[in-house]
């Protein structure tokens, strides 16, 4: 019986990466922005999904789960990274280019570009909901399951963000960025 319910496991999360790699691909590439990272930051998270599946009851899309999966993995990335900042102060920091092919989705390149850049800067909760709102398509309760908050938050977090996108765009001068989400 447990050999059967191992085979099952195996084939479910073998189903589950060639249906949401992309998708969680992409959610991960634009929290971070480093496209080396970003293949081992995929793996993990399937690994977890793998580890973790008598866990998951179903109150929830499987597609909700994995992005719940990939958002943890995603924060703890970025913490290790803030701390290995705070005590390498003394290097430069460097921004690391993304790779991520968008144009070929988008007629206009260099707005594109642009918002990538301007969600990048922004802190990770605004980014976060723009990215799952946004990009990713997610409902809004959807998303509350994800990263575990009220709708209300949720829907306030996407206004400030939205918010926050615009005023970058003025003071820079640029068209109006906020527009193309």
């Amino acid at each position: 019986m447990r050999k059967k319910l191992n085979k099952n496991r195996d084939e479910l999360v073998i189903e589950w990466y060639e249906q949401y790699y992309e998708d969680v691909y992409r959610f991960i590439l634009f929290m971070i922005q480093d496209k080396q990272s970003c293949e081992d930051l995929v793996h993990d998270t399937f690994v977890r999904a793998y580890t973790a599946f008598e866990r998951f009851d179903n109150r929830s899309s499987i597609r909700t789960w994995l992005f719940s999966i990939a958002k943890h993995i995603v924060i703890d990335e970025i913490r290790k990274r803030q701390r290995w900042r705070l005590f390498n102060s003394n290097s430069q920091d460097r921004e690391v280019p993304s790779t991520f092919n968008v144009e070929q989705y988008v007629e206009n390149k260099e707005m594109v570009l642009s918002l990538m850049k301007a969600i990048y800067r922004l802190k990770s909760n605004y980014r976060l909901v723009i990215i799952l709102r946004k990009i990713e398509g997610f409902s809004t309760i959807e998303t509350a399951e994800i990263l575990n908050w009220s709708e209300a938050k949720v829907r306030k977090t996407l206004s400030r963000a939205l918010q926050s996108l615009k005023e970058m765009s003025e003071k820079e001068g640029g068209e109006r960025v906020e527009q193309s989400i």
